[in-house]
């Protein structure tokens, strides 16, 4: 669930703001982590500090116990490289509880 959460994000802001003519994903499982990697051909720039989707994608990927480099240099797309643990090191990934009230899931 979390590896489809961080590549959904990922391509979202890529359709959104980059003006991308090529996205490209992949996936690689190892024996402690499955690591992912997502590029596009875009306009790049994109800023964390400015309180981004990336800022809340790089700390659901922490919180996991996984890794995040996001590397978005102006004018040369945006390069994302995520690592989340599989396993007995996996952390059980369970959605915020204020999203869950406000959508009416329990």
């Amino acid at each position: 669930m979390a590896a489809y959460y961080v590549v959904s994000e990922a391509l979202t802001n890529t359709a959104k703001h980059a003006d991308a003519s090529l996205a490209e994903v992949a996936v690689e499982e190892g024996n402690e982590a499955l690591r992912i990697r997502i590029g596009d051909d875009g306009i790049g720039g994109a800023d964390l500090r400015r309180g981004s989707g990336l800022l809340g994608l790089r700390d659901r990927v922490e919180w996991l116990g996984g890794s995040i480099n996001i590397r978005s240099p102006a004018g040369r797309g945006t390069r994302i490289e995520a690592s989340l643990p599989v396993g007995g090191a996996a952390r059980r990934f369970s959605p915020d509880p204020a999203e869950v009230q406000a959508s009416g899931h329990r």
